[in-house]
């Protein structure tokens, strides 16, 4: 999932301010002038990519949920043993087929 960094009309910046100990501000802004970028360009890459990860944890999490749900439902699992043997099996002349949900 990606962020665009693209403004709107209707999606205007908005103004942040980000307060920081004189170590972390000396390192961004050392960052910024080896990379040859404003601090502002990092501080807003460092925020969308922060943004991005914690959506992606969220939707992960979501999906963990959802698969405990079903399986409360329905009760349909595949083992540690099943998924052990045909892992193991993955690029070996005696490849297992890929485990079925059973009760």
């Amino acid at each position: 999932m990606t962020l665009p960094h693209i403004t709107t009309p209707t999606q205007r910046p908005s103004p942040l301010s980000v307060k920081l100990d004189s170590k972390e501000k000396d390192l961004l802004m050392q960052m910024a002038k080896e990379k040859q970028r404003s601090v502002h360009f990092l501080m807003c890459q460092a925020v969308r990519e922060y943004i991005e990860r914690e959506q992606a944890h969220k939707h992960f999490f979501e999906e963990g949920r959802k698969a405990i749900e079903h399986y409360n439902q329905t009760g349909l699992h595949v083992t540690h043993d099943e998924i052990k043997s045909w892992a193991e099996s993955l690029g070996t002349p005696k490849e297992l087929p890929h485990p079925v949900c059973h009760k």
